[in-house]
């Protein structure tokens, strides 16, 4: 409410509660509402304030793969994040923290989620929206709809409408980082760009919206790859490259950590949100 009447935005009541001791929110005390923004980066004479992207692909009861979470594993992640203070934030938060146009949060994190499974739906989503959270989706449009496996159209309409961001990661989901067999450079090229601007186009007009942020396939790309993504439109693409993202990270190489060990303990190593690099 606060936000809302003050800011213009209840999405914004982190800003009050990062001004204020927890005390303040009880009857007959004082509450800071912060009307300047003073600190876009996250910068402070111990450092530097960083984000955490968690990429995930699939989710199943139980796994033999990797690349699958348990949901039992997976509700154990996302709860530690609700009960230690994290706030996962949405790509559109991010581009405007590596454009220093905003702050953000502290402790925040991204979650993502790479292919297009349909237990994205079934079973990752449920547990986010207990939690009160959301995810960024990366599909591959050739798969979205093929089996009983697949994400369909209508429910990456849902999710959309929950407050998901859905994202391209190419046609294919091929290898975008060099050319394949006996595939010479005009035909590579050719490839580059139906992969990358066309699965932008499919996502626009299947979602009805302007699809901006770019996985590359495998999280491969060079600079031929990443210059593309600009020019099609996108302004901000995933590798899964380790490590967090400061504000004046590459927006064409931002870091995710893929989570495939199960362990909480190298979870929680993935969550830096903070830099510490002394400046004075």
């Amino acid at each position: 409410m606060l936000a809302k009447t003050y800011l213009g935005d209840p999405r914004l009541a982190w800003m009050v509660e990062d001004a204020n001791p927890k005390e303040s929110f009880l009857a007959d005390r004082l509450v800071v509402i912060p009307l300047v923004i003073q600190n876009r980066a996250g910068i402070t004479e111990k450092g530097y304030q960083t984000v955490p992207i968690l990429c995930y692909h699939r989710f199943a009861p139980s796994c033999d793969s990797p690349l699958c979470m348990p949901v039992e594993i997976f509700e154990q992640q996302v709860r530690y994040l609700k009960e230690n203070g994290y706030r996962v934030i949405g790509p559109e938060a991010l581009v405007e923290f590596l454009n220093y146009r905003k702050p953000i949060p502290k402790n925040a994190v991204m979650i993502s989620v790479d292919d297009g499974y349909r237990s994205i739906y079934e079973l990752a989503y449920p547990i986010l929206k207990k939690y009160g959270f959301t995810a960024t989706l990366f599909i591959y449009i050739d798969y979205v709809g093929v089996s009983s496996q697949a994400i369909t159209w209508d429910q990456l309409r849902e999710l959309k409408r929950e407050g998901f961001t859905i994202g391209s990661h190419s046609v294919s989901h091929s290898d975008l980082s060099k050319p394949k067999k006996d595939e010479d450079g005009k035909a590579y090229m050719a490839r580059l760009k139906d992969e990358i601007f066309r699965s932008k186009q499919i996502l626009d007009e299947k979602l009805g919206q302007e699809t901006f942020i770019f996985s590359y396939p495998f999280g491969r790309q060079n600079q031929k790859v990443a210059s593309l993504a600009r020019q099609a439109g996108y302004t901000i693409a995933v590798t899964v490259d380790r490590g967090s993202n400061p504000f004046f990270a590459d927006p064409y190489m931002i870091k995710r950590d893929q989570i495939l060990k199960r362990d909480m303990d190298r979870f929680t190593s993935r969550l830096k949100t903070f830099n510490y690099f002394p400046l004075k």
